[in-house]
C-alpha cells in the first residue's frame, strides 16, 4: 500500500493526545462525608471494573478515529501493475462520424461522452505527458503530439462530420511518423459500427503498442434512412408525370408506422406519403410529380425520426432538359433500326453518319456510339473507339453479314470474337430479371414470353453474365469491358438473321443501354465518401481554367483531369457537407450536384465486445463503461491503483459513532 500524500502521516502523533487525557484525570474531586461507609465501599469495588473497561473502549474508539482520519488525508492506495507514465506519449482516436450523434444515455450523445473521455485522459496523466489525437477528418492537428492544455482546447473545436473511416485507415494514420522502438498507449474511442469497419479479419499492432478499446454502446439502434432514389424514366418527355421511387430502410427492431415522408422540389412541397416499415425491413414508396420540370431542379426528401436526425433529409437533383447524345456509324446512307429507336428528339440528340463521312471529333462528344454492321474496322477508327472506351465511353457493336474478324480484333474488347460455327436460327432464353441491367426496365416480369430468334454471325465464347443468351447457353448480347463498355450483339439487325429488332424487348434494351451510357453524368445524387464525377462539356478548350464547386459564396476546387471534352473530377470530401453545390466553369454554371452522407453511417448496428476482442489482436484491453465517472474510475484503478481513502473515512466515522454510543449507553 502506498500513499499519495505521505506527509500527512505525521498526524499520527496526535494519537498521544487521547492517551494523555486518559492517563491524567483532570476533573476536581469533591469530598462527601457519610456516617457509615461500609455499603459505599461495596458499590465502589463492584463498579470500578466496569468504569475502567468503559474508559478503555472510549480510548480505543478515539484512537481509531484519529488513526483512520489521518490515513484518509494521506490517501492510501494499492498501486497498479501498470505505470501511467511508463510511456510519455499517448495516441487517441476520437470517432466523430455522424453515427456518434446517437444517444448512449438520455439526452447524452455518444460524441459528447467521447469528448468527456478524452478530457479525462488528459487529467489522469502527468502535466509533461503528450498526446496525439486523431479524428475522422485527419486534420493537420493530428500530425504532431500535443500538451494537456492543447488537447483541452482541441476538444472544444472538434465537430461531427460526414467522413467515414475504416479501421485500417485509422490504424495507418495513427501509426504515421512514429518513432521506432518507442512504446505507446493507444485509446480507441468509437461506436464500432459494423457497417464502417471495413470488414477486417484482424487488427494487429506491434509489441510496442498497448491498445485500449472504449466502445460507446447506444441505448437503441433504431433508425430510418433513405436507401436509394430512382426514377421510372430518368429522362423526361414533355409534360408527362414523373414517377419518383424512394426506398426507405428501417434498421431497428421496432416497427415504424405512419411515417410522413415529404418531397420538396426547389423548396416547394410537391408530394407526401405515409409509410409503414417492418423491423429490419425496407419499403419502396412511389410519388407522382405532376409538375413541369425544366433545367436543374433541386429536390429533397424529408421526414422526422429521432434521436438520429442527420439522415432525415436526402438531397437529389432532376435535370428536366438533359438529352442523351447518340452517334451511329453505319455502312450506307439509309434509314436503320437504330435511327428509329433513337429518333425521339425529346430524349435523344441523334446523329447518324456513314463510315466514309464520319467526323472523328464527334466520337468523344457522344454518350453512346453505335457501330452498325460495318464490314471492317480500319486502324484509325479502332484507335478512336479504343480511346473513347478507355475514357469510360459506351459502344453498341452490331456485326456485319460479312464481317472482317481480324479487323474487329483491333477493338480491345473484341479480341476473342470469332466467326460462329453455325448460322442456323436459334431461340433465345428469357432474360435474367435479377440482373441490374434490367432493373426498372419492365413493369411485369413474364418468363413465359415468346422470345425472339437469331442466327449468330459472331461468337465470343461462354459468358455467364450475358444480358441475352440462346437456349443453348451461348450469348446473343453481352456487355464486355470494365472501363466504359461495349454491348456486343451476335447477329446483324436484318430480318433474315433475327427478329429481335421487331420484338418487344428491342426498345427497352436499347433505351437501357443509352441510359447506362449517360447515367454517370445524369446521376441523381452523390455520396460524400465517394465524390467522383464525370462530365462532358464543349467549353474545355482553355485548360488553364478549372471547375469549381460553389455554395453560399464559398468555392472549392476539386481534383480534375480533362481528356478531350470529358472532365473527371474528384471533390474534396473532407470539406463537403450534405446539400447542393453548383458546378461552375469559367464562371458559368454547368449543373447542380446533390451530396448526401454515406448510408453506412445510418446503419447504427454495432460490433459486440466479444467480437471486438477477437478482431483486435495483440496487447489489447477492453474498457467497457457506461459513463465518464466509470471511465475515470477504471483509469485510476488501472494506472494509479485502488484508492482506499474513502474506506478510511467510513471507518473513521464508524469509530466516532462508536464513541458516542459508548458514552451514551454504556453505564
Amino acid at each position: 500500500m502506498n500513499f499519495i500524500y505521505p506527509q500527512f502521516l505525521y498526524g499520527l502523533f496526535a494519537l498521544a493526545i487521547p492517551v494523555i487525557i486518559h492517563l491524567f484525570n483532570f476533573r476536581k474531586t469533591k469530598r462527601v462525608y457519610f456516617s457509615n461507609t461500609r455499603f459505599l465501599k461495596k458499590v465502589k469495588d463492584a463498579s470500578s471494573a466496569k468504569r475502567k473497561l468503559k474508559h478503555y473502549l472510549i480510548l480505543a474508539s478515539r484512537l481509531a478515529f484519529i488513526f483512520f482520519l489521518v490515513i484518509a488525508f494521506a490517501q492510501p492506495f494499492i498501486p497498479s501493475e501498470e505505470d501511467a507514465d511508463a510511456s510519455t506519449q499517448t495516441l487517441i482516436y476520437l470517432d466523430n462520424s455522424l453515427s456518434m450523434s446517437n444517444e448512449v444515455a438520455e439526452s447524452i450523445s455518444a460524441f459528447d461522452e467521447a469528448v468527456s473521455y478524452v478530457n479525462t485522459l488528459a487529467d489522469i496523466y502527468s502535466a509533461s505527458h503528450e498526446y496525439k489525437i486523431l479524428t475522422n477528418d485527419f486534420n493537420s492537428y493530428s500530425n504532431s503530439f500535443k500538451s494537456k492544455g492543447d488537447i483541452s482546447d482541441l476538444t472544444t473545436e472538434i465537430r461531427l462530420n460526414g467522413i467515414t473511416r475504416s479501421w485500417e485507415e485509422v490504424k495507418d494514420r495513427l501509426l504515421l511518423d512514429l518513432e521506432q522502438g518507442q512504446s505507446y498507449e493507444v485509446f480507441w474511442i468509437s461506436d464500432f459500427q459494423s457497417s464502417t469497419s471495413g470488414n477486417p479479419n484482424t487488427m494487429t499492432y506491434d509489441s510496442g503498442f498497448h491498445v485500449n478499446l472504449i466502445p460507446l454502446n447506444f441505448t437503441s439502434h433504431n433508425n430510418v434512412y433513405v436507401d436509394s432514389v430512382y426514377l421510372d424514366n430518368p429522362f423526361l418527355i414533355g409534360d408527362q408525370k414523373l414517377k419518383l421511387n424512394v426506398v426507405l430502410r428501417n434498421i431497428g427492431a421496432d416497427e415504424v408506422t405512419d411515417l410522413i415522408v415529404k418531397v420538396f422540389v426547389d423548396e416547394v412541397q410537391s408530394a407526401t406519403s405515409s409509410v409503414d416499415l417492418s423491423p429490419n425491413g425496407k419499403s419502396t414508396t412511389t410519388f407522382d410529380l405532376a409538375i413541369d420540370l425544366k433545367g436543374d431542379n433541386k429536390c429533397r426528401i424529408s421526414f422526422e425520426d429521432f434521436p438520429v436526425t442527420f439522415d432525415n433529409d436526402f438531397y437529389f437533383t432532376i435535370n428536366g432538359s438533359q438529352k442523351i447524345d447518340v452517334l451511329e456509324i453505319k455502312n450506307q446512307q439509309k434509314l436503320t433500326n437504330i435511327e428509329s429507336v433513337y429518333g425521339n428528339e425529346k430524349l435523344f440528340n441523334f446523329k447518324s453518319f456513314s463510315y466514309s463521312n464520319l467526323d472523328y471529333n464527334l466520337i468523344p462528344e457522344a454518350d453512346l456510339v453505335v457501330v452498325n454492321e460495318l464490314d471492317r474496322i480500319d486502324p484509325s477508327l479502332a484507335g478512336a473507339l479504343n480511346q473513347y472506351i478507355s475514357n469510360y465511353g459506351h459502344v453498341v457493336f452490331i456485326p456485319s453479314v460479312t464481317p472482317d474478324i481480324d479487323s474487329y480484333h483491333q477493338l480491345q474488347q473484341l479480341g476473342r470474337v470469332s466467326r460462329a460455327d453455325s448460322i442456323s436460327k436459334m431461340a433465345m432464353a428469357s432474360p435474367d430479371f435479377e440482373d441490374p441491367f434490367y432493373e426498372n426496365v419492365f413493369e411485369e416480369e413474364n418468363v413465359n414470353v415468346v422470345m425472339p430468334e437469331a442466327s449468330p454471325i459472331i461468337h465470343w465464347g461462354n459468358d455467364r453474365t450475358a444480358l441475352l443468351r440462346f437456349r443453348s447457353g451461348t450469348p446473343f448480347l453481352s456487355r464486355l469491358g470494365t472501363r466504359g463498355g461495349v454491348y456486343v450483339f451476335a447477329s446483324p439487325f436484318s430480318e433474315e438473321y433475327t427478329n429481335f429488332q421487331t420484338h418487344a424487348l428491342f426498345v427497352p434494351i436499347m433505351y437501357r443501354a443509352a441510359v447506362e451510357s449517360a447515367s454517370a453524368e445524369n446521376r441523381l445524387y452523390n455520396f460524400i465518401d465517394n465524390p467522383v464525377l464525370t462530365f462532358k462539356t464543349d467549353t474545355l478548350s482553355n485548360t488553364d481554367d478549372v471547375f469549381k464547386l460553389v455554395r453560399d459564396g464559398e468555392e472549392m476546387i476539386p481534383i480534375q483531369r480533362i481528356s478531350g471534352n470529358v472532365a473527371y473530377l474528384e471533390a474534396p470530401k473532407f470539406f463537403l457537407s450534405s446539400g447542393f453545390y453548383d458546378l461552375t466553369f469559367q464562371g458559368r454554371k454547368i449543373t447542380s450536384l446533390a451530396f448526401n452522407n454515406s448510408p453506412a453511417e445510418s446503419d447504427l448496428r454495432q460490433i459486440n465486445n466479444e467480437e471486438l476482442k477477437r478482431l483486435f489482436d495483440g496487447d489489447v484491453s477492453m474498457l467497457s463503461v457506461d459513463n465518464n465517472d466509470q471511465f475515470r474510475g477504471e483509469l485510476e484503478k488501472k494506472y494509479i491503483g485502488q484508492s482506499l481513502w474513502k474506506y478510511a473515512v467510513i471507518l473513521a466515522l464508524l469509530c466516532l459513532l462508536m464513541e458516542v454510543l459508548l458514552i451514551r449507553f454504556l453505564p
